[in-house]
């Protein structure tokens, strides 16, 4: 191997690592911003560590997903001694900057990059995606534990990390049935690549919506205006259907379900407006891990819309 080709590949490994602490310090900025805003769960994060007893905490939420993350947090307050702010912020700044890295560490060559460059920044830069780092903290925390599985274990390393992303955030165990779905289907003869595994989703994913229902399980009722449904709906149609062999892929097939599941909910009056996070990002990994010079150029132009107006939304409901 030439010394350019080491030299070319140090260049871009550090470039990488420079655009994710820039991402990172861009989380940071957009706490404070919820924070000065009132909007967002930072704030509920804030008000309930002004309040907290932490007695009560340890009987009350040491079972439940949001007693891990609140007793951690407690505990690297005290052991830092900083305010909650700035562990909150701390802990934002880590997770997105991971994501992004493993993002920009698995784009396949400088080539590559040209084509997905654009829809990578647009995508990490969505609300809907950065919001999963800057407000909803500590379902990006468990996301991210669930993404360095999904990349980088095997075995049973693997399965302890879904164990521990779980007990951080129940909604990533979804997530995990349908990596588990995925991988029971793949060990099936099914002759159909697309029609049989989609509508088999779709059966699963509208189990999930009903189950969430019914048990009442990380749900919420919808807030979101028509048009705003409508945008995802439409992400959700490119999702689906630009490429047919995202189903046949992990991450595509994740998102596909994550879009059904938003797209079930809305018929209960449910709002699963976390999973489209989720969802965006997952599809952006099946691009850059197995997508089609193709399906990057005609997904980045029916996404440029969808990102525009989602970010023109989000500025004019906090002015």
């Amino acid at each position: 191997m030439s010394s350019y080709t080491i030299n070319r590949k140090t260049a871009n490994k550090f470039l990488s690592f420079l655009l994710s602490i820039v991402y990172g310090f861009f989380i940071i900025f957009s706490i404070q911003r919820l924070y000065l805003l009132g909007s967002g769960d930072i704030n509920a994060y804030l008000n309930f560590f002004e309040n907290i007893d932490l007695y009560t905490t340890f009987n009350e939420y040491s079972i439940r997903g949001d007693g891990v993350f609140r007793l951690g947090v407690v505990f690297l307050s005290d052991f830092f001694n900083a305010e909650t702010i700035t562990v909150l912020s701390y802990l934002a700044f880590t997770i997105s900057t991971t994501v992004f890295w493993i993002y920009s560490a698995n784009i396949r060559s400088s080539k590559y990059l040209v084509y997905i460059l654009p829809l990578f920044l647009m995508v990490f830069l969505t609300p809907m995606v950065s919001n999963l780092f800057a407000s909803s903290i500590r379902s990006g925390i468990a996301f991210t534990v669930l993404l360095i599985a999904f990349v980088y274990c095997k075995s049973f390393i693997k399965y302890i990390l879904f164990i521990l992303s779980s007990l951080i955030h129940l909604s990533m165990v979804p997530i995990i049935s349908l990596y588990i779905l995925f991988n029971i289907l793949k060990n099936m003869r099914i002759k159909s690549p697309f029609i049989i595994p989609f509508f088999l989703l779709l059966a699963f994913s509208f189990f999930i919506t009903l189950a969430s229902n019914i048990f009442q399980f990380n749900t919420t009722a919808v807030t979101s205006s028509f048009f705003f449904n409508f945008l995802i709906f439409y992400v959700g149609l490119l999702v689906i259907f630009i490429n047919k062999k995202a189903i046949k892929n992990i991450y595509g097939f994740i998102s596909v379900a994550l879009f059904l599941i938003f797209i079930w909910g809305v018929f209960f009056d449910l709002s699963f407006m976390r999973y489209v996070g989720f969802a965006i990002i997952l599809y952006l990994f099946f691009l850059i891990e197995r997508g089609e010079t193709g399906t990057i150029q005609v997904f980045t132009i029916g996404y440029i819309p969808f990102f525009a107006l989602t970010v023109f939304y989000t500025i004019a409901n906090t002015l």
